[in-house]
């Protein structure tokens, strides 16, 4: 008699999206609370259905957005394939929010250190804060208009589920224009990200306005003088875009 053997569910990377941001799940247990005990104190039927259907709604998101997590980065395991067919990748760089899951997985996929590692250093949202107490300060600290990197010593940069914290539009020009300085010519700017799309609203709801679209990385790499090589969607939820130096 043959056993079958099953490999162990993976729920790593959805743990720790879980970790960062659990006041929204608890939010949303919160609202079902209420919607419970309005009914059960026979408040009226507008403040029982209101409380109902944004509970509902929060429970709907709150489920999909974990599956969504889950499929991402356990599931496609998308930090493996972010530098999939960039070659050759030359000296690089890694560049994140706050908690970097990328870099590691980088040098696994590259097969040599990176250069730099650079953390930007921006007004932080409550899960990014809760994120950098744990993560502690292994990189370098830089500014969106300072990068801490030396002008054309780069052939790549990955910047890695970290531009979209970038909410303003002159930081995310002084952004580019800092990664375009630091590459070399010919160089590449992998920047894979979530996107403000009809994907990702249908599993994060609302919260999807924490991404960006696609237009607004593609204006800012073209105002810094890049050129599109490629956008490659990773999963439904997940673009790797590249441009060229």
């Amino acid at each position: 008699m043959s056993v079958i053997a099953t490999q162990p569910l993976k729920v790593a990377g959805t743990a720790t999206v879980v970790r960062f941001n659990w006041p929204k799940y608890v939010a949303v247990i919160g609202i079902l609370a209420a919607a419970f005990m309005a009914t059960v104190a026979d408040l009226p039927r507008l403040v029982c259905s209101a409380l109902g259907v944004v509970g509902g709604a929060g429970l709907f998101w709150a489920a999909t957005s974990l599956v969504a997590t889950w499929w991402v980065y356990d599931y496609r395991r998308v930090y493996d394939q972010v530098a999939i067919g960039i070659e050759p990748v030359g000296d690089w760089a890694s560049v994140h929010a706050g908690f970097d899951d990328a870099t590691a997985n980088l040098v696994a996929a590259i097969g040599r250190e990176p250069q730099a590692v650079v953390e930007l250093s921006m007004q932080a949202s409550p899960s990014l804060r809760r994120a950098r107490r744990v993560q502690g300060r292994v990189a370098t600290a830089g500014a969106v208009g300072c990068l801490a990197l030396m002008p054309s010593s780069l052939d790549s940069i990955f910047v890695t589920f970290a531009a979209h914290e970038i909410r303003d539009g002159e930081d995310q020009r002084a952004l580019f224009g800092e990664l375009h300085r630091a590459l070399r010519p010919g160089g590449h700017l992998v920047v894979t990200e979530h996107l403000r799309d009809a994907a990702n609203f249908i599993v994060y709801g609302p919260a999807a306005f924490h991404f960006q679209p696609a237009s607004t990385w593609i204006n800012r790499a073209d105002e810094a003088g890049f050129d599109i090589e490629s956008d490659v969607s990773i999963t439904p939820f997940v673009h790797r875009l590249i441009w060229q130096r």
